[in-house]
């Protein structure tokens, strides 16, 4: 995952190839971190290449008590688009 800087960054990274970026929402009921995670291993279920993450904006719910319930983030991920090898 990437901490830092933009995931449009992530194709300086490929030389050569080309980053697809997609935007994804992921929660946890524990803590932002949670969610990033969550929203992350939930897209490499389906999606091969993954390079890198940036949580756009973050925010919670709070409960009945004023205790925060559910975590949720926006995220953009970034993988490489797979080319036929014609």
């Amino acid at each position: 995952m990437t901490s830092g800087g933009n995931v449009s960054e992530q194709q300086d990274h490929v030389p050569g190839a080309v980053v697809r970026i997609t935007e994804i929402v992921g929660s946890s009921p524990n803590s932002f971190s949670d969610a990033v995670r969550n929203a992350v291993r939930a897209a490499a279920e389906t999606v091969r290449g993954i390079r890198g993450v940036e949580v756009v904006s973050s925010n919670a719910d709070v409960d009945e008590n004023g205790n925060l319930s559910l975590y949720k983030v926006n995220c953009k991920i970034a993988f490489v688009v797979e080319r036929s090898k014609t």
